[in-house]
Parts: C-alpha cells; structure tokens; sequence
C-alpha cells in the first residue's frame, strides 16, 4: 500500500519539483549558455594567431554568466569551457591534454580566474528571477 503511495503522480511531482528548483535551473541553462559560447568562440580563434589568448578573452563571458545565473553557473561554466577549449582548441585535438605550454598557462589563469569571478561578481540571490 505505501510503495503504490510513493509511486502515485502527486509524489513524482513533488520528486521533480525538488529536483529542479530555481537554482539548479539557473546552474543548468547558465553551464548550457557558456559551454555553447565557448564551442562557438574556440571555432571562431581556431587557425587564428590569438587562439593562445582565447581563453582569457572568454573570462569576460564567464564574468557576464556569473552575473546573470549566479555563482554555480559561473563554476560549472567555467569548468566546461576549460575542458572544451582544451579538447577543441589546443593541440592534440579531441584531448583534454594541452601541448603547448603558452596554452596551458592561459587556460589555468582562465579557469582561476573564472571560479573567482563566479564567488565575486555572482549575485547575492542566485541569478534571475522566475516566477
């Protein structure tokens, strides 16, 4: 009788509503917003003579994320740009692995540099507002 309550669509609901509060929410689309931002501009610096610099020109998306959606979304953000510009920009491609050490020193002050900006700049109330 109980395991038939607990599987009943009132409790699922509650389950969901649980999970996917305003600031997962706000994580979740902010984390989408800046991985998809940074497959965009590390296409954009492939090839070019700034791809080096590529990640640190990208804090300034970081900084914008962490304003909007808060500090999880700054953090997890910044975590994804760093694995896909590794994966994506740098040599060898498909590879978390940066070969060239100029790279991978921008890529570390980025990710530092991100997850301070996330703490700092991140809205004392997490993100924007949906009711």
């Amino acid at each position: 009788m109980q395991v038939i309550h607990l599987i009943s669509k009132t409790g699922m609901k509650t389950v969901a509503g649980k999970l996917w509060t305003i600031s997962l929410m706000n994580a979740a689309i902010g984390g989408l917003v800046c991985a998809l931002a940074a497959l965009a501009f590390s296409a954009a610096a492939n090839g070019h003579a700034w791809k080096n610099l590529a990640p640190l020109i990208f804090t300034v998306v970081l900084l914008i994320i962490a304003g909007l959606f808060g500090a999880r979304a700054g953090i997890i953000g910044t975590l994804l740009a760093g694995m896909i510009f590794a994966s994506f920009l740098f040599n060898p491609m498909g590879n978390i692995q940066v070969a060239d050490e100029s790279a991978r020193g921008n890529l570390g002050w980025m990710m530092l540099i991100g997850i301070g900006f996330s703490f700092l700049f991140a809205p004392p109330t997490s993100g924007i507002r949906r009711h």
